[in-house]
């Protein structure tokens, strides 16, 4: 790095931190982690300010004006073109300004902030019965004023157009530092803005000039369509000046959306709002091959729906092994070539029904459908809904090298020309020598079309640029744009010129040197951009090599394929449902999310030396807070399993450091319960102790404001040892029963529950005896250990399940350390016969029920419980079966809880330097949930969930073979 570009970059760095009250981030790894975004595109930027005014955006606007630094703001990085990366300053408003700042529900308009998260702003709408009209797919994390800035619509577009239709207001901070204020004016008055002798009226009579002296030619080349996100709009104020009515609306901020940060910096917007309707439903339409779904397209518009969505065999087959999705699956009938999914709205159920029923029967004897679903319930018609958002990081789950790559995957052309349009798009791409996956909202032409290409190949690279060539005649053919949604970014700025023509671009260039002179905001989009092949995340210099493992990557095709399984779409930004991502939901920093720590481990990994990577201080601050939670590894589309790669980052780590104290305590705490098991009262006061507790604050950093989980002398090993099973034991069969340590020594009365209900549901009951799952070892790292235990336990217990018997467990981290890492850990016959035997007892118990192999008398129980989920069992299993089996209680009402993590995750919560946040996220979610029922009996399968909700809710949790129990009369 050159000496006096870095003493520049530090002084920058120090001057702005002494100016901004936000944070002023200009370290190597913070560069790194916003040098990417959901594109095929890379550029590190000079650093990263996240700003907690309006006041620090301005400062840092005018401070890269004066030292000529290239600005790029950024909300949710969820871009998919390249627009939120930039080489200068990256502004992320995520952080901090987002807040939704009123909302008027009479005249359905609201205010916000630049960094407010669109599923967040319509659960604040959702209280006056309204919504923002544009929905996209990345709802979950995308950013309002991205989406202004991108000009985005959504699925249901066909009804609520593009965000252009629904601001009506923008605040901004433009390139020389001054603020702008620019909503609706009739076009009569702008005349008089341009006589104003100011920089705005400077830019209001620049502005309206370019428009008018290029009318012609505007007129001429803008696509007929509703789908046209590429250029600025010079098409909608040429249609305001032109118009018969002088007092036709337009304004400034008509041009500010959709110019992808080039003209300004949004700081608040006011928007208009629609009315939430009451019902919807779908008509999941399936069929033999992708041209016959594009053939029913037209009928279905004829019946005036609220969106045609599309999935070809492609998404279709990676959806069927998403762990994520599994339940949504069931729904789809074989193995379709594709589906097209039709929605209605109204706020007449009857009329929802009607339509659904009536397109049912229109399209009886359509060629090639082979299905028709109907989805009226919210339960079976909301997961369809998210199984065609979650398209992007579906399509990133590709094993190998060649995945479906975003460059023209944002076509639009009228729905008219969708059958013959798309045939030939196939066309030209099998021409190329590739095919491609095809998705999207067949109801304004816009489809997602994305080539299988190898980036790394330097004839995929050149094919890249061919494909794009004639795609671009084709679509320019066909009258549509190049852009109908995603925008152009680095990935089609390039083409703009052949889509509009040399007069329209040279305007859209004379409309940036207005705005921004000095080429500063957000340059090389739009306009004066680098070639498309430039930039590239994985380009021809990109050799990362495979470090040695202690798990088995075969199935990503080894580490660094696991790792680049992350494609940066960003689902782990997510503030709502689910669990992912427990640390980034309650810091909203970047650095604490599933995508930055794929990134640093990727980044890491490509600069030549794994084994350095895999010792890097920098990489292990940036894993440091994850909790190895597992949701990422179903929650995330693309399955990045970033507990697997922490476990594995920390054992290469640690090869020769000193491993902290606290780390070995707790990858042994199978061996110190055991042996501390005989002087429990002894133990038991010690770790009360007050000094006791100083010290081990002090010296193995487990905080003193957690209390301990209590040891038994009486264990549950011991107590099963001298007990006489019930008349009932055996009539079934046999189960072996996974007798972890936490439940042993800890909470051995669950122990004894699960041995009384297994046993009253007729089956004899077999302790596993294990020395350990290897769960905190593994958690820690410690993978050599936990293989060598493995290998000493496995073929014990395979033998024993030889003849087909079930292998219970109680605690879910430790039945699924069997069932999820063992194999991974040690590939074998043994360990892939114990994973497959695994359930938990509870879930198993229950299915054996509704299979009609066993009953289970249950006295009722009038009450309500609440129920929450342990992650691992969340993430791998999920919560249907202890759902199922608390439900045989009659008269009990059980509700489970949508509340992610409880923030303990083994011991992270113990930890002095985890239990701040592991009880801000206990806050998020979980402990309103528990305040909103204080009168329920909470139900909890996790160890550790328990212990959180106990000291943080002075509530005692139980498992829920405890309430079976409670019900159970034992004969």
């Amino acid at each position: 790095m050159d000496p006096f570009l870095e003493q520049k970059r530090q002084a920058l760095a120090r001057y702005l931190s002494k100016n901004i009250a936000g944070e002023v981030r200009f370290d190597p790894t913070s560069r790194q982690l916003y040098s990417t975004d959901a594109s095929i595109y890379q550029i590190e930027p000079v650093g990263v300010v996240i700003p907690r005014t309006v006041d620090d955006i301005q400062t840092t606007v005018q401070v890269a004006r004066e030292m000529r630094i290239p600005i790029t703001a950024r909300g949710g990085g969820t871009s998919l073109s390249g627009q939120s990366i930039g080489p200068g300053i990256v502004l992320d408003c995520s952080k901090y300004l987002n807040k939704v700042l009123d909302i008027d529900p009479v005249q359905r308009v609201a205010r916000i902030q630049p960094g407010v998260v669109l599923d967040l702003f319509n659960r604040a709408l959702a209280a006056h019965r309204l919504q923002f009209g544009p929905d996209v797919a990345t709802a979950s994390r995308a950013n309002l004023c991205g989406m202004i800035g991108n000009n985005s619509a959504g699925a249901r577009s066909i009804v609520y157009g593009k965000t252009i239709d629904h601001v009506r207001r923008l605040r901004a901070i433009l390139a020389d530092g001054s603020l702008l204020d620019c909503s609706t004016i009739a076009a009569d008055d702008w005349e008089k803005q341009s006589e104003r002798q100011d920089p705005q009226g400077q830019l209001y009579a620049a502005v309206r000039r370019v428009v008018l002296n290029n009318a012609a030619e505007i007129q001429k080349r803008f696509p007929r369509i509703l789908r046209r996100v590429s250029g600025y709009n010079l098409d909608v104020l040429c249609r305001g000046f032109l118009s018969d009515e002088a007092r036709w609306p337009i304004g400034l901020h008509q041009l500010l959306v959709g110019s992808e940060g080039t003209l300004g910096i949004i700081t608040e917007a006011e928007l208009s709002v629609v009315p939430i309707p009451r019902y919807r439903g779908l008509l999941v339409l399936h069929f033999n091959s992708l041209s016959a779904a594009m053939d029913v397209v037209a009928p279905c518009l004829e019946q005036s729906p609220s969106a045609v969505e599309l999935m070809d065999k492609m998404l279709i087959d990676l959806a069927h092994e998403n762990l994520s999705l599994r339940n949504t699956m069931n729904i789809i009938q074989g193995r379709p070539a594709a589906l097209i999914m039709v929605e209605f709205q109204s706020d007449e159920r009857a009329e929802v029904a009607d339509r659904v029923s009536r397109l049912s029967q229109r399209l009886r004897d359509a060629a090639g459908l082979t299905a028709a679903v109907p989805a009226l319930d919210p339960a079976m018609r909301e997961p369809l809904w998210a199984l065609r958002r979650s398209a992007v990081p579906l399509l990133f789950g590709v094993h190998g090298d060649r995945k479906p790559v975003a460059f023209v995957e944002d076509t639009a052309v009228h729905p008219r020309y969708l059958p013959e349009f798309v045939d030939r798009f196939r066309e030209t791409l099998q021409r190329h020598g590739t095919d491609g996956a095809f998705y999207g909202h067949a109801s304004v032409g816009c489809l997602h079309i994305r080539p299988l290409l190898n980036l790394k190949n330097t004839g995929d690279l050149e094919r890249m640029r061919r494909i794009m060539e004639d795609i671009t005649d084709l679509v320019l053919e066909y009258g549509g744009s190049l852009s109908g949604e995603h925008g152009d970014g680095l990935a089609r700025s390039e083409w703009i010129r052949k889509m509009f023509g040399p007069a329209v671009y040279e305007a859209f260039r004379e409309i940036k040197q207005a705005f921004d002179p000095d080429n500063l905001l957000n340059p090389g989009k739009i306009v004066n951009a680098p070639a498309m092949t430039e930039n590239l995340r994985y380009d021809l210099d990109y050799h990362p090599r495979e470090p040695s493992t202690i798990f088995d990557y075969s199935r990503q095709e080894g580490f660094v394929r696991a790792v680049e399984l992350c494609n940066g779409s960003g689902v782990c930004r997510k503030q709502q449902g689910g669990t992912m991502c427990p640390s980034f939901r309650a810091t909203l920093d970047e650095k604490d999310n599933t995508r930055a720590r794929a990134n640093v481990l990727r980044l890491a990994l490509a600069g030549g030396d794994p084994l350095q990577a895999m010792r890097s201080p920098a990489v292990l601050d940036v894993l440091d807070l994850c909790l190895s939670c597992k949701a990422c590894k179903s929650e995330c589309p693309s399955n990045v399993d970033m507990a697997k790669l922490k476990a594995e980052f920390l054992h290469g780590y640690y090869r020769k450091r000193l491993r902290p104290p606290g780390d070995r305590v707790a990858a042994q705490i199978h061996r110190f319960n055991a042996a501390a098991a005989p002087i429990a009262p002894l133990v038991n006061w010690l770790q009360g102790n007050v000094g006791v507790r100083w010290l081990m604050e002090k010296f193995a950093g487990i905080d003193r404001r957690r209390t301990l989980p209590l040891l038994h002398r009486d264990h549950f090993r011991k107590w099963f040892a001298a007990h006489t099973p019930a008349a009932t034991a055996g009539t079934r069969g046999r189960v072996l029963l996974l007798d972890d340590c936490f439940t042993t020594f800890n909470e051995p009365q669950i122990g004894r529950a699960a041995v009384k209900v297994l046993e009253r549901a007729g089956y004899a009951v077999q302790l596993a005896n294990l020395t350990c799952c290897c769960r905190p070892m593994i958690s820690k790292g410690f993978l050599t250990d936990a293989r060598d235990l493995i290998a000493q336990q496995a073929p014990t217990i395979a033998r024993r399940l030889s003849e087909g018997t079930p292998l219970l467990g109680i605690e879910p981290s430790c039945i699924l350390a069997l069932a999820d890492e063992w194999p991974e850990l040690l590939p074998c016959d043994d360990t892939r016969a114990i994973a497959a035997s695994a359930a938990l007892a509870d879930e198993w118990l229950v299915k054996q029920v509704h299979d009609g192999q066993t009953d289970l008398p249950l006295k009722g129980r009038n009450g309500k419980c609440i129920v929450h989920g342990h992650c691992h069992q969340k993430a791998l299993k999920g919560m249907n079966g202890t759902i199922d089996a608390l439900r045989l209680v009659p008269g009990l009402e059980v509700q489970p809880l949508d509340t992610g993590c409880c923030g303990m995750a083994g011991s992270f919560g113990y930890e002095r330097k985890h239990y701040d946040l592991s009880v801000q996220i206990a806050n998020l979610a979980l402990l309103p949930a528990l305040a909103a029922a204080p009168d329920a009996t909470v139900v909890a399968p996790g160890t550790s969930c328990r212990h959180q909700i106990k000291d943080l809710a002075a509530r005692a949790a139980r498992h829920p073979l405890e309430v079976l129990a409670d019900q159970t009369d034992v004969l």
